[in-house]
């Protein structure tokens, strides 16, 4: 008899504290159970696939932070690492530097936390045949399939994006078999992904009820569908995208998905940017793929988090106030992206806040309880690669902070993966590739105006990709965008060289700790320079992989 851990009931639990959410995780804790005796109906199917999804929100692995937006971005021109020191967080510090190990916990946990995502999604699609769904449960039974694929080719996708040459898991490995598997060629992995979401998209629902927020429609499938094929044709110069026993995914393919999505999944764009990420932002009309987070008032370190790591780690160091609650510092803006927002750009304020607002606050409160001006001090900390800025989107809004337990381990902002503004700028770079000049205007303009932009004609590729940037900094994109337009383009934007530091922009006494002045860089000119690497643009295969499986092979450029 097989064995599996599911690890259902708490660690399941993909929205908990929302109460629209309670049917869908109202589940009986579990530690374990045998997959022969477990699998009977739509209750333990139900209980397997929350299973699948609650990895997705996962990023506090085994006691090793790496929330996956941040583990992208650190390699993008969008932040610099950040943190206490140039040591913190070391694998992330690499990795901006294009010079990532085999030893690192944040490329071990990443991938480890994949494939426990990919396995739970086997096991589930593996006993499927033998869960006995009631004659009025064909629905549920169709949408709980398609779920399972989906989630699996998520986890692929995010495994072939970071690591590149990976093993391709068809079924549950047992202890018998896992010595077996082998790494796969990118484009058979490939296939198998888009295989796996054309498969799920029929099966999937269009919407989902309320009381089952959290889980994913077919048009979150789609979506990804789309990202798949402009990584994989960017990246590797294909004009289509493979699919396993089947006719290619192509550009006109692409299109017509795009179009799909824009005009039947329900979504829309906000009218006010900054309604996408402040205290009303969760499981808003524009986004198509959203993770969950939750509030449990937990001060456990050790419980299995549920709150979203990424505010815990973009927060500012030593900072509270009721703008921000105190972070770790990691993340910060780099004066790149700074300087490409122009003058009416309404997005700029929910991306960046900068630290003199935060100590300009800070003393405002200290003159406001009677104290002496001269003795105020900022409790506001400089971390490493300071800019003087903070990203806006996902950090520690005190409005999200919480009165119980430990609020570092408790900020319920969700991650919108994807939103609709992206498939409209991908949706623009289809029809310019396509020569389709009219709809590609169209497309970024919708994105342009909301940001109280004037609009332009015969945009250009460099065009969408600033939009890309300005519109969906800091929410895990920019890096991906960048390599697919390959190397030269790469080391163009990635490359940093010669830094001059940018000095304060105000002298005022209260903005000095430490003799370092908050509001301009912090540092030496080398801690911002990177020397960007094409041959380690995918990160080296994890050494923990390569000692346990003799016929891995290590990435080229490691």
């Amino acid at each position: 008899m097989k064995k599996i851990n599911l690890y259902i009931g708490a660690l399941l639990m993909l929205c908990i504290g929302a109460s629209s959410c309670s049917k869908f995780l109202d589940i009986t804790p579990k530690d374990s159970q045998d997959q022969d005796s477990f699998f009977r109906t739509s209750t333990e199917a139900r209980q397997a696939l929350m299973g699948a999804y609650e990895m997705l929100r996962n990023d506090n692995l085994d006691w090793q932070a790496m929330p996956q937006a941040l583990t992208a971005d650190v390699m993008s021109d969008d932040v610099y690492t950040g943190g206490a020191n140039n040591t913190d967080m070391l694998g992330w510090q690499q990795m901006q530097r294009f010079d990532a190990r085999s030893v690192s916990m944040q490329g071990e946990k990443t991938w480890k936390k994949c494939y426990v995502g990919i396995q739970r999604a086997n096991t589930l699609l593996g006993s499927y045949e033998q869960i006995e769904f009631r004659s009025n449960e064909e629905d549920i039974k169709s949408n709980f399939e398609g779920e399972a694929l989906f989630l699996r080719a998520h986890y692929y996708f995010e495994l072939l994006r970071l690591f590149e040459n990976i093993p391709l898991i068809r079924e549950t490995l047992t202890g018998e078999n896992w010595e077996d598997v082998l790494q796969s060629a990118p484009e058979e992995v490939y296939a198998f992904v888009a295989k796996d979401i054309l498969d799920a998209i029929p099966l999937m629902a269009d919407q989902l009820p309320e009381n089952e927020l959290g889980r994913l429609s077919k048009y979150a499938a789609k979506a990804e569908l789309l990202k798949v094929y402009m990584f994989y044709t960017g990246v590797y110069n294909k004009s289509s995208l493979p699919v396993e026993d089947g006719a290619e995914f192509t550009q006109q393919d692409a299109i017509e998905l795009a179009e799909d999505i824009i005009l039947n999944s329900g979504a829309h764009l906000l009218a006010n940017y900054e309604d996408l990420f402040n205290e009303n932002g969760n499981y808003n009309a524009e986004v198509l793929f959203e993770i969950p987070f939750a509030n449990t008032g937990t001060g456990d370190w050790s419980h299995n988090k549920l709150g979203n790591y990424q505010c815990t780690m973009a927060g500012p160091r030593g900072h509270n106030s009721d703008i921000l609650a105190q972070g770790w510092g990691f993340g910060g803006p780099t004066r790149e992206l700074e300087s490409l927002f122009t003058a009416g750009d309404i997005r700029k304020a929910s991306t960046i806040i900068y630290a003199k607002e935060l100590v300009d606050k800070e003393y405002e409160n200290h003159l406001e309880m009677g104290n002496d001006p001269e003795d105020f001090s900022p409790s506001l900390e400089a971390h490493y690669t300071f800019t003087g800025m903070f990203t806006y989107k996902y950090t520690t809004h005190a409005y999200r902070r919480t009165d119980n337990g430990t609020p570092e381990l408790n900020y319920d902002q969700n991650y919108h993966y994807i939103r609709l503004a992206d498939i409209y700028l991908i949706a623009a770079e289809l029809y310019l590739q396509a020569g389709n000049q009219g709809k590609a205007d169209e497309y970024v303009n919708m994105i342009r105006n909301r940001a109280g932009l004037t609009p332009k004609s015969g945009v250009s590729l460099d065009d969408i990709y600033l939009e890309r940037r300005l519109e969906l900094a800091m929410e895990g994109h920019r890096y991906f965008d960048v390599i697919r337009r390959g190397n030269g383009y790469a080391d163009q934007e990635l490359t940093v060289t010669n830094y001059e530091l940018v000095p304060p922009t105000h002298d005022d006494p209260i903005y000095i700790r430490n003799n370092q002045n908050l509001t301009g860089d912090v540092g030496v000119p080398s801690d911002y320079e990177v020397p960007f690497n094409w041959t380690r643009k995918f990160l080296p295969i994890p050494q923990r992989e390569l000692d346990l499986n003799a016929g891995f092979k290590q990435n080229d450029g490691y």
